[in-house]
C-alpha cells in the first residue's frame, strides 16, 4: 500500500522527497545546493562551449567542494554556530550534493589522490562531530528533534549521510566508510531513532519509476537491511569519533596540495576575461564535436 505523502500534509519550510514520508528535507538545505550546483556549472567547461583539459572540470569541483566544506568546518569549530540550524542545514545540503552532483561524481577521478581522500574524510568528519556535538548539548535527555535545537528531520539527514559515505567504499580510502556510516546509525539508536541503514539513498517512487509498489519493497529492503547489517557499539562510537574528528579533517584538507589554477585564472570561467575564453577555444576549436 502506497504511503505517499499529501502536500497539505508537509510542514512548512520542508520538501517531501519521492513522496515518501520519511524523506523530508529542508527548503533552506535545497537552498545551499542550488547555489552548490550554479558554482559546478560556472566550473563545467561543456557549459561553456569549450574544452581546457581532460580533469579541468574534477579539479574545479575538488575547489569548490573544499571550498564549501572549509566553510562548514568554521561554522562547526564555532561556540555561537557549532549547534545552529543554519550549520545543520549546510550539512544537510552537502549530503544532497554529495549524492546527486556531477561535482561529487568527478572529484574521486582526478589525480591528485590526496586531495579527493581528504574530500572524503572531511565530509565524513564533519557530520560525525556534528552530530557528537548536538548529543552532548541534549544531555541529559536524550537527543531529538526539539533537543537542543529543533531539527524535525534529524534521523533522516544522519541516515541518509552515512549512507552516502558508503558510496565511495570501493575507493580505496583508508578510512571504513562502513564503520563510520554503523557509527553515525548507533548514535541514533541510543538517542531512541531509528539507526537502521538505508537500502536505498532516496526511499519512495522516484520520478522516473513506473511501480506502484516503491514504497513497500523499500520498507521490505530496509527490514532486510537491518537483518543483515552488524549493529555498532558505544566503543565504535568513540573511535568512529577519534578517527572523523573534524578539526584535523578540515586541517587536513586545508593544508592538501593540489592543481594550481590554469594559468593563474579562476576554476570559475564565468570570472574569465571574453579574451581569456576566446583564447581557450581558439586552442582547440569550439566548433570541434571531437571535445563536447
Amino acid at each position: 500500500m502506497s504511503t505517499a505523502v499529501k502536500d497539505s500534509d508537509i510542514q512548512d519550510g520542508f520538501i517531501c522527497v519521492n513522496g515518501h514520508p520519511t524523506e523530508l528535507w529542508s527548503k533552506a538545505a535545497f537552498e545551499h545546493v542550488e547555489r552548490l550546483q550554479i558554482e559546478e556549472e560556472k566550473r563545467n567547461p561543456d557549459a561553456h562551449d569549450m574544452y581546457i583539459y581532460n580533469d579541468f572540470f574534477g579539479y574545479a569541483c575538488c575547489d569548490l567542494l573544499k571550498t564549501e566544506m572549509l566553510a562548514i568546518g568554521k561554522l562547526i569549530a564555532s561556540k555561537t554556530e557549532k549547534l545552529a540550524l543554519g550549520t545543520f542545514h549546510r550539512l544537510e545540503a552537502l549530503t544532497l550534493y554529495m549524492a546527486n552532483s556531477n561535482g561529487a561524481s568527478v572529484f574521486p577521478t582526478i589525480d591528485v589522490p590526496d586531495l579527493a581522500e581528504a574530500i572524503y574524510d572531511a565530509y565524513g568528519a564533519l557530520w560525525m562531530t556534528y552530530i557528537l556535538n548536538l548529543e552532548s548539548a541534549a544531555k541529559p535527555q536524550k537527543l531529538g528533534p526539539a533537543h537542543p535545537i529543533g531539527i524535525i528531520n534529524l534521523e533522516n539527514a544522519v541516515r541518509t549521510s552515512a549512507k552516502v559515505i558508503t558510496q565511495f567504499s570501493d575507493l580505496g580510502f583508508d578510512k571504513d566508510p562502513e564503520d563510520l556510516e554503523r557509527a553515525m546509525l548507533r548514535v541514533l539508536a541510543r538517542n531512541d531513532m531509528d539507526g537502521t541503514p538505508k537500502e536505498k539513498m532516496f526511499l519512495g517512487k522516484s520520478a522516473d519509476s513506473d511501480s506502484d509498489e516503491d514504497d513497500d519493497e523499500d520498507e521490505q529492503m530496509e527490514a532486510q537491511s537491518t537483518s543483515n547489517n552488524t549493529r555498532a557499539d558505544d566503543a565504535d562510537v568513540r573511535a568512529a569519533a577519534k578517527s572523523w574528528k573534524a578539526s584535523a579533517a578540515i586541517k587536513a584538507l586545508r593544508d592538501v596540495g593540489g592543481p594550481v589554477e590554469l594559468g593563474g585564472r579562476s576554476w570559475d570561467i564565468t570570472q574569465w576575461s571574453p579574451a581569456a575564453v576566446a583564447a581557450e577555444k581558439a586552442r582547440f576549436g569550439s566548433d570541434d564535436d571531437t571535445f563536447f
